[in-house]
């Protein structure tokens, strides 16, 4: 049985493969019978390796062949624009995973198809996570950070992973995080490991979906035994915290948050959807929060360590607004234009996630004369529209927040903020705002009590700025490294008052 269903899915695979198209396919390497490009994949880099070479070829697309898969890379500003944001209605599907179905990942609304469901699970994420919610446990657990980089004597990231986990839990959930090895901190980090795995390596099932019948204990079923695991995370992701909340507010114990009052609205019968939707948008926030800014606020250190003229000049434009005698809240966002310059060249200079969660096309399209059939996996290069020299001006590979400010030092209005690291149209990251303050809100009161040192490879040698390697992965991490935290002079008083306001 299981040979017929290969057979019949090599045979679909290869009349896939050599239909006849409808149009002229856009341009990318010729590759192999079968196996198409599999071979011609960059290991390294490859969101600069197809920029390089969409400008060799002089083309804005390259196709990529993969067995029964195409995938076009959108490599200029123009294209990202022309068929992400002005074709959204076709251009804003999710390709289908067979691999994320057996984990049970069917509830993530960013992996969802486009569609009434993903619409709804949308709309009320946007209209619960909102600045006026999320913000004070932003500014909180900044504030609680502080304390932790003094005399640290474990690596930073620890810190920040809390940080991180500390202001998204404690918005959601009312959960406030004592140490990175809280259950629901590890939690998190687990289903953002097995997800980042999932992407990151290619899974025959998802080419072949019929073999995911296959039992347990044949061989290569190996991705049925993770799946198994993994769906029990992903469970867990969706009803541990939850129920937690639920616990606390029939206590009488629950601290205010996005889950007491969606819980509160569905006890009233006024909750505006299910209870099921309610669920999966919170779990979404708790793995969205937990595990992207961590990276953006890596990098940060990263650049201050690397380049402390910029450092200091961050760290003069936050006294010249906030003074000496306190920290930064709020209530200064928006009025420190070098600090925002600084924050939209880190989103910029590397990328996060540099070819973000994958667009699919509903239906046939033609672009620049090219055919883009139905189905086609389409990827906005994040990367190489944020070094497009056109928009972002000279030296695009060089860290440099001044071009996004006018010689005076006010904002450039001519040049964009660096939101291609939230993705693209319809599909674009609906936490970005979140995250902006969050980063925000912490790279401000780092800044404010401490200096960053030098980074510091693991061969105990400097980093040096032209070397620097980012991982390659769906989280493009920067390189491991440690630095030093000196308090400012003065400013060490401010931290007590500080942890204070926010206990």
């Amino acid at each position: 049985m299981l040979t017929a269903a290969l057979f019949i899915s090599t045979l679909i695979l290869t009349v896939v493969l050599f239909r006849r198209p409808k149009g002229p396919a856009p341009p990318g390497p010729k590759g192999w019978p079968i196996i198409g490009n599999i071979l011609d994949i960059p290991t390294k880099d490859p969101w600069k390796v197809f920029s390089k070479w969409s400008e060799d070829i002089g083309s804005d697309m390259l196709l990529i062949r993969l067995p029964g898969v195409w995938i076009l890379y959108l490599n200029t500003t123009r294209s990202v624009q022309d068929l992400l944001v002005k074709r959204s209605a076709i251009y804003s599907d999710r390709p289908k995973s067979t691999m994320l179905e057996l984990m049970g990942l069917t509830w993530v609304f960013g992996l969802m198809p486009y569609g009434r469901t993903w619409k709804e699970h949308r709309r009320t994420f946007m209209r619960e996570f909102n600045t006026e919610v999320v913000r004070p446990h932003a500014l909180q657990s900044a504030r609680r950070l502080l304390p932790r980089l003094l005399n640290s004597d474990i690596n930073y990231t620890k810190h920040i992973q809390l940080l991180t986990a500390d202001a998204i839990l404690s918005a959601t959930f009312g959960i406030r995080p004592k140490s990175e090895e809280d259950y629901f901190v590890c939690l998190a980090e687990s289903m953002i490991s097995a997800l980042t795995e999932a992407f990151h390596s290619p899974y025959l099932v998802d080419i072949f979906p019929i073999i995911k019948h296959i039992p347990v204990w044949f061989p290569g079923a190996k991705f049925k035994r993770k799946t198994s695991e993994w769906r029990i995370l992903s469970d867990n992701v969706q009803t541990e915290a939850y129920e937690h909340v639920k616990s606390k507010m029939d206590a009488g114990t629950a601290v205010p948050c996005v889950a007491t009052n969606l819980i509160t609205s569905l006890r009233n019968d006024s909750l505006s959807c299910s209870e099921s939707t309610m669920r999966s948008i919170l779990a979404e926030a708790y793995l969205g929060g937990a595990g992207a800014t961590v990276g953006t606020l890596c990098s940060f250190m990263l650049t201050m360590g690397l380049f402390p003229e910029i450092q200091a000049k961050a760290y003069a434009s936050i006294i010249a607004v906030v003074g000496p005698d306190r920290l930064p809240d709020f209530s200064d966002f928006g009025k420190i234009p070098y600090l925002d310059a600084v924050l939209n060249e880190i989103f910029r200079w590397n990328p996060l996630a540099p070819f973000g969660v994958f667009h699919s096309v509903t239906q046939d399209d033609y672009y620049d004369g090219y055919l883009i059939p139905k189905g086609t996996m389409i990827c906005g290069n994040a990367w190489a529209v944020m070094h497009d020299a056109s928009i972002y001006g000279p030296s695009p590979h060089n860290f440099n927040p001044e071009r996004f400010l006018l010689p005076d030092g006010t904002r450039n209005m001519a040049i964009p903020d660096a939101d291609g690291a939230f993705g693209f149209g319809r599909r674009r990251c609906p936490g970005r705002v979140i995250g902006r303050d969050v980063v925000w809100i912490a790279i401000a009161s780092i800044l404010s009590i401490y200096e960053i040192g030098e980074p510091i490879a693991e061969d105990g040698k400097c980093l040096d700025p032209a070397k620097i390697q980012y991982t390659n992965s769906i989280n493009s991490l920067p390189p491991y490294f440690d630095c030093t935290f000196t308090v400012r002079p003065g400013a060490e008083a401010l931290i007590p008052a500080a942890v204070e306001e926010v206990a």
